[in-house]
């Protein structure tokens, strides 16, 4: 018996992203990381590299979350010839990005960065308790001067129970605040 690489790629995780605290180094500043999250495949707004191809995001999450998966839309001369992914990496620059060993590395084709490819898998088990993201993009297809990211979109699960009994200092903290409402 045969069990696939990957059923299903998860939920969309742009739920539990930080909207606050969330950072793209070598971006323009018209094409920020917020482009590719928020609105990906916007045709007038995307992520686009400033002073050479390199890109260096950091994605904070406001729950920890299981990643699955990964898929960047992008055009196909522009776009990321590889990433490298780190799981919780503190602080890491273009330096660190470049010589540290990435939690998982993923080429990416030509064909990968169309919007209707399948979305990358991840080896799951290294993406069990994910906090911050940082995806390092070394070079694009055709080593143009910049690299352009349409869309990023992760892929995987929250580890917050929906539905689960809440703590007892998050039930006192809430009794606390009741006499405002009566």
């Amino acid at each position: 018996r045969r069990i696939s690489a990957m059923s299903s790629p998860g939920d969309n995780l742009l739920e539990y992203v930080d909207t606050k605290n969330y950072e793209c180094l070598n971006a323009l500043k018209d094409h920020g990381l917020a482009n590719a999250l928020f609105t990906p495949n916007d045709e007038k707004k995307h992520l686009k590299s400033d002073s050479d191809e390199q890109l260096l995001m950091t994605i904070n999450f406001n729950s920890i979350v299981k990643l699955k998966a990964i898929k960047i839309t992008a055009p196909v001369e522009n776009g990321p010839k590889s990433i490298k992914i780190f799981v919780n990496p503190g602080s890491l620059d273009f330096d660190g990005a470049e010589d540290e060993e990435a939690t998982q590395e993923i080429e990416l084709s030509p064909e990968d960065l169309g919007s209707d490819a399948k979305p990358k898998p991840v080896k799951f088990v290294r993406f069990q308790k994910v906090s911050c993201l940082a995806i390092f993009v070394p070079g694009n297809q055709d080593d143009e001067d910049q690299t352009i990211i349409e869309g990023i979109k992760l892929f995987g699960k929250s580890t917050v129970i929906a539905g689960s009994k809440p703590s007892k200092a998050q039930q006192k903290a809430a009794s606390q605040g009741d006499w405002l409402n009566s």
